[in-house]
């Protein structure tokens, strides 16, 4: 498909058929929530066979790369035979990677653009285009077939619908509000597009806005269930403590960043209770989310294969951070993604689980590799660094740190009054102690700090 072909929009009917097939296919996927691990990892490998099968004869990028892999063999649990995949190379291959030859870059990021411009559609009328990493300077472009997004979100929503059914059953979807990503090509948009028929219950709002519009839409709405970042949820949380935000959701969900514990103390004084926290990308959807008050965040384990690493790409062992991930999304088979390298920090919980979901848990994401400022003389500093001395100050409502060649430039919103003297100070002597030579820390307070223009995320570290 060259650039200049049209692109088909998705009409009315699709979306429909779309949205009725998730709602009818939910309640039927509930019990998986709660099926014995070993029931889920065999449809994890029977997933993983039918996508390398399908890489193998689909994919002319993979059928290269796995030619003499034998599919019928492959197991989960030990996939080092395999080669790895990174974003580098799913932007050199796209076109070779891709399953549907119609498919292609170019096309791709047509249709993304008319996105921009117009809304939400489907590609080719069964593609969904969506792109990434834009906050972090490495974009990457993937595409997902209806029927393989709405598997993916099955797969999430079955320990949500789990949660309300254990909780009793609603007569009514609850009213929603989203302070997230408006962007539409951006997943969660164009998840909601795609599956919600009640889509006037929403209320979305982008963490751009005025926080004063923010506030006030969220007071007229009167959402019961939240969904935003988690740097948001501090600052609504502020709002609450200040009286201007007048909510009070019974659910919180949360997802895209660190969930740091200060912000989930936050929300639990708040409100009463825990945000209930969500590990996703958009290249393969979510991939583990909590089950609150039990610790950590439930693998989907028929969904994807998580693969924690060391720098060298060697397994590191249940209780031991990983310094990287190998993600194998088993649901996209239009876009294979196989052992690619998600920069995600994260710990395999070393301790029973008591159930009654069973799959394996990891603790929660503290970061990225990229968030780890590299200095002279080849002195690495790690975000907690800085983290440790921001953390847990009350009148701290969020910050930015941005490296600079001799330290670094904190930037706070706080509520009333800071001494910024003292803390640039613990900063400077914390960088010594990790081997920066001289350091210098400016801190800064301001009225916002500004977020990426299309995902409206916040990024707490910014490394040269």
């Amino acid at each position: 498909m060259s650039p200049e072909t049209p692109l088909s929009a998705a009409s009315t009917d699709t979306r429909d058929r779309a949205a009725r097939r998730f709602a009818e296919r939910l309640p039927g996927e509930v019990e998986k929530a709660t099926w014995p691990l070993e029931r889920l990892w065999a449809l994890r490998d029977e997933r993983l066979r039918a996508l390398v099968r399908s890489a193998q004869t689909r994919s002319p990028w993979h059928a290269e790369r796995l030619r003499g892999v034998r599919a019928d063999a492959l197991s989960g649990n030990n996939l080092a035979m395999l080669p790895v995949m990174t974003k580098s190379d799913v932007m050199d291959h796209w076109d070779e990677i891709v399953a549907d030859r119609r498919l292609t870059l170019a096309g791709v990021n047509t249709q993304l653009e008319r996105i921009v411009r117009e809304g939400p559609s489907l590609l080719l009328g069964e593609y969904l285009a969506m792109a990434t990493g834009g906050s972090t300077g490495k974009r990457g472009v993937f595409v997902w077939h209806v029927n393989e997004l709405i598997e993916s979100t099955l797969a999430f929503r079955r320990g949500i619908q789990w949660r309300v059914k254990r909780d009793g059953a609603r007569s009514a979807p609850p009213v929603r509000a989203n302070v997230s990503a408006v962007s539409p090509i951006h997943m969660t948009t164009a998840i909601r597009w795609l599956t919600s028929r009640d889509a006037g219950t929403d209320g979305s709002f982008s963490p751009s806005q005025p926080m004063p519009e923010i506030v006030a839409g969220l007071n007229a709405l009167q959402p019961e269930l939240l969904y935003a970042y988690p740097s948001m949820l501090g600052i609504l949380a502020a709002e609450a403590r200040a009286s201007r935000l007048r909510i009070r959701p019974h659910s919180i969900w949360t997802s895209a960043e660190p969930l740091l514990g200060e912000i989930r103390s936050a929300v639990e004084q708040w409100l009463g209770v825990p945000p209930l926290n969500i590990y996703a990308t958009t290249e393969c959807n979510v991939m583990a989310m909590a089950n609150p008050p039990i610790a950590g965040l439930h693998v989907l384990e028929d969904s994807c294969i998580l693969e924690p690493v060391d720098a060298l790409g060697s397994p590191v062992p249940p209780g031991v951070e990983s310094a990287k991930l190998l993600v194998t999304n088993l649901l996209n088979q239009t876009f294979p993604l196989i052992r690619y390298e998600v920069s995600d920090q994260i710990t395999f919980l070393d301790e029973p689980n008591p159930g009654p979901w069973w799959g394996r848990r990891i603790g929660d994401v503290p970061g990225r590799l990229e968030d780890v400022f590299t200095y002279a003389n080849g002195v690495a500093v790690h975000p907690v660094v800085f983290a440790s001395l921001l953390r847990g100050k009350s009148h701290i409502v969020e910050y930015q740190v941005r490296q600079t060649d001799s330290g670094a430039e904190v930037t706070l919103c706080t509520e009333g009054a800071f001494e910024t003297t003292a803390l640039a100070r613990a900063i400077e002597v914390a960088l010594e102690r990790a081997g920066v030579s001289t350091p210098e820390v400016r801190v800064v307070r301001v009225d916002r700090i500004p977020r990426h223009p299309q995902t409206g995320k916040l990024r707490r570290f910014i490394a040269n």
